[in-house]
């Protein structure tokens, strides 16, 4: 197996999202990574990226999000609005893509929801659109691509099972993928708990886990009430066309 987990200090959530396997092989590796917030990343850890080969971040946090902590010092990278030409400002660094997975609008809405997996399933019936905007920057993105949200573990963690079950990653190994992050993570969620007020320590446990089979009941969901992933894609405008891309890129 590909060792796929990136050490960028100081993100904890960061990997590959190649050597998976699929029905003819594996997926690239070199192509796409999923992380926590690059934000957090050290000037060590920023160059780590670039060296990676890094062309596009993709930040799915919401409005609120990226204005309180809007990321890395991006006098090193070109900002760019999504899908469109660079303008020729920057410093010549990966181009910066804010689209977010969750709105503001709709962030009070899904902390309603009991469960995460409930949660995932409101994100994929509300958010569709949003959706296939980043399916759209994943498949124009000129060579690697990253996407993140704040712990890499929800938003990230759902965009990358849609990637990869586009590319035909078996199951297990996107339930595999998905619970990696309780892996990466753990040193995090410890901190995080060690915060937490009284009353909010069991639902805030429960919360911070990454069981297989939460990721695979929402494309279970997506199967049931879509027909599939690529079904879902092409529903929320995301062309046939973009699709192959996508797929060739994660599997050629």
């Amino acid at each position: 197996m590909v060792a796929r987990r990136l050490d960028w200090p100081d993100c904890r959530n960061t990997r590959d999202l190649g050597g998976l396997p699929t029905r003819h092989g594996l997926t690239r590796t070199g192509v796409a990574v999923r992380s926590d917030n690059v934000a957090s990343l050290t000037p060590a850890g920023r160059q780590a990226m670039i060296d990676y080969g890094i062309t596009t971040i993709i930040d799915l946090r919401s409005e609120s999000e990226v204005k309180g902590a809007p990321g890395p010092p991006f006098s090193e990278f070109q900002s760019s609005s999504p899908l469109s030409p660079l303008d020729g400002t920057g410093g010549g660094g990966p181009v910066f893509l804010h689209l977010a997975l969750i709105d503001d609008a709709t962030a009070p809405i899904l902390n309603q929801a009991p469960t995460m997996p409930e949660r995932y399933a409101l994100m994929l019936d509300r958010r569709q659109e949003a959706l296939g905007a980043i399916f759209d920057g994943i498949a124009s993105a000129d060579g690697p691509v990253l996407f993140h949200c704040f712990a890499g573990k929800d938003r990230t963690g759902l965009v990358a099972a849609l990637l990869l079950s586009v590319a035909g990653v078996d199951l297990d190994a996107i339930g595999a993928d998905y619970a990696e992050t309780d892996v990466q993570l753990a040193s995090k969620y410890e901190e995080w708990l060690a915060k937490a007020t009284p009353e909010r320590l069991a639902t805030m446990r429960d919360e911070l886990r990454c069981p297989p089979e939460w990721i695979l009941s929402t494309l279970e969901h997506l199967e049931r009430k879509w027909g599939g992933v690529e079904a879902y894609l092409e529903a929320a405008g995301v062309s046939k066309d973009t699709i192959t891309r996508v797929q060739s890129k994660l599997t050629s």
